[in-house]
Parts: C-alpha cells; structure tokens; sequence
C-alpha cells in the first residue's frame, strides 16, 4: 500500500466528502489501496472553496454540515481510497466538480498542467499519527500493522 499526504480540508473531503479527484502536477503508474494522510497544513483555498464544491455534490446540505462540525485531523492517516487512474487533465475528461485543469504557482506567473489522481471506495479510519511525505510514499511497517487491524488493508 502506498500513501498520499494532503492538506486539509481536502484530506477531509477524499474521505468524508466526496471528492473522487485529487489534483496534483505530477502522475504515478501506482493503482491500487492509498492511504489518505492528512498533512499538518491547512489550505486557505481549500477552506474557500470547500463549500461551494460541496454544494456540487448529490447531498450536498448534509455534507456541508458535517464538514462545519468536523475537526479536522492533522499529521494522521485518516482513511483510505482505491486510486483508479491518473491522467492529464483535459476540457471534460472528468464529469467531477473537483477535477481542475490548470494550477497557477508563483502567483500565477506559472501555469502548470494538472493531472487528476481518480479516487474510489473512501473508507475513513480512526487516525493513525505518522508523518508524511512529498509524493506517492510507503507507510512505515508499524502503520500498516495499525491499518490491518482497522480493516483497511483488504
């Protein structure tokens, strides 16, 4: 199993909310079981846009309220996904409100292609602490033992 560090709250929104697109600039051969660890950092878009992707999606006033209500979790892996496909993001590849074709960096003095991680079957978890890593990475072997007790390695 392999894992993905994410800031919050779109840690929260791959296992709680929804959101089957994780965007990223760079694509990875890997398919199969990922775990979603939530890193220590909070992304102020994130927490603009949130709501508003929210509302795109089927139970959208039940969603936002448990988002409202959550606290969310940080330096913890908190569930886990099926990583389907990966691909380079193209005008309508992905019927997804999450799914974004460009990134802006450097305030917006660089644009990069983006490539959509398609995610599958969230199963949150009770958090397990550990620290992240840049990229795809592999959790270390006291993680994982902690993630077959939880049942998430199936």
């Amino acid at each position: 199993m392999k894992a993905l560090t994410v800031q919050q709250p779109w840690a929260w929104a791959i296992v709680h909310g929804g959101k089957t697109v994780e965007n990223r600039t760079q694509a990875w051969k890997y398919r199969g079981p990922l775990a979603i660890h939530a890193g220590f950092r909070l992304s102020e878009r994130g927490c603009e846009l949130l709501p508003d992707l929210l509302g795109a999606t089927q139970g959208a006033d039940d969603l936002l309220w448990e988002y409202m209500r959550a606290e969310l979790v940080y330096g913890a892996i908190i569930g886990t996904v099926q990583l389907v496909d990966a691909h380079l993001a193209q005008p309508d590849c992905c019927d997804s409100p999450w799914a974004e074709q460009s990134y802006d960096e450097h305030g917006g003095r660089t644009r990069r292609d983006i490539v959509h991680l398609v995610l599958d079957d969230a199963q949150p978890i009770d958090p397990i602490p550990c620290r992240g890593r840049l990229g795809l990475w592999a959790p270390p072997t006291e993680v994982l033992v902690q993630l077959e007790m939880s049942g998430a390695l199936r």
